[in-house]
């Protein structure tokens, strides 16, 4: 057989498996990042995912400006997962290791990380980007900045920010650490360390106060401490009535109830063959008593007691209701 040829193969096939470890890795990507990411042109990467898919790799593809590939991951062969605190120690050893300027093999490293969590995550098929009402329409460039900050939560990358807040005279250039997107009263807000103000602050993504917002090559550790109910609340930076609930839900319904959207910071806290247990945080208590319900039996709040007995109180009161009717 022609050498050549072999050889031409081979870097074909390095270059899918690349592809599929990028996308296991990173989530959705468009074709100009896997093109420059595998030092390839477009085309081949339409190929590569033909390849890919014909090779039992479902591959979806979204069209449109925020569109892009990501793997379909309900289909894929199940590998071992990594826990959210060796995934988390992964990342920190990698920010750290960015910073050690005498370490000259961190593009080899960097790769080998995306490799090892790549066998692992199984990241969510949506954005995290928490979304509690729809919203007035964004600007091209509203979004544009979004989806840099969203970028710069998936990657732990810093975001160079120009904000002008209510108080500032003129804006201000920063780097800041987003920790997380948030939609709340039809407006989104990211979360996380201003290296500005030395502390955990929160931006709204708007033109009229950001005027910029671009991912940096710079990496940054995530306060282990934070915790998204310490900063929503009456007294806190976003203002609101917010409860944190724990719901048990069996395993038959897992799957329908994280389709669902239920609040901000939702995490799936215990898993067992039986059931899963997930938190969120809420303000329209009313409105997930309603999605509850057409749960049926399947899902049981845990805490608060509070409205644990409340919702059992609404559940008496319509049984009560049709029952005298039957």
């Amino acid at each position: 057989m022609d050498k050549r040829k072999v050889g031409g193969f081979m870097n074909r096939t390095a270059l899918c498996i690349k592809m599929l470890n990028l996308l296991k890795s990173r989530g959705k990507m468009n074709t100009d990042e896997l093109a420059e990411a595998l030092d390839t042109n477009k085309r081949n990467i339409r190929e590569f995912r033909k390849e890919l898919e014909v090779a039992g790799f479902p591959i979806r593809e979204t069209k449109g400006r925020y569109g892009g590939y990501e793997l379909d991951t309900d289909e894929l062969l199940v590998t071992p997962k990594l826990t959210t605190e060796e995934t988390m120690a992964l990342e920190e050893a990698r920010a750290l290791i960015a910073h050690h300027k005498e370490f000259d093999k961190f593009i080899e490293y960097n790769t080998a990380i995306d490799k090892v969590i790549a066998l692992s995550r199984d990241r969510d098929r949506s954005s995290k980007v928490y979304m509690d009402a729809p919203g007035k329409q964004m600007s091209v460039k509203e979004k544009d900045m979004m989806d840099a900050i969203q970028k710069g939560v998936d990657l732990s990358q810093c975001i160079n920010l120009t904000y002008q807040g209510q108080k500032d005279k003129k804006p201000n250039t920063f780097l800041f650490d987003p920790y997380e997107i948030i939609h709340y009263r039809q407006a989104y807000y990211a979360i996380g360390f201003s290296q500005r103000r030395n502390a955990i602050r929160v931006f709204r993504i708007s033109e009229e106060r950001m005027s910029e917002a671009t991912l940096c090559d710079r990496k940054f550790l995530k306060d282990s401490d934070y915790l998204l109910e310490k900063y929503v609340g009456k007294s806190n930076l976003i203002k609101g009535n917010f409860e944190t609930v724990y719901i048990k839900v069996k395993e038959e319904k897992r799957r329908m109830f994280k389709e669902a959207y239920w609040g901000m910071g939702f995490e799936e806290v215990e898993t067992t063959d039986a059931y899963s247990i997930f938190k969120f945080t809420t303000e329209d208590i009313q409105e997930m008593y309603r999605n509850l319900f057409s749960f049926v039996d399947a899902c049981e709040i845990l805490q608060p007691k509070t409205i644990r007995n409340a919702y059992k109180k609404q559940v008496r009161t319509t049984y009560k209701a049709y029952k005298e009717k039957l």
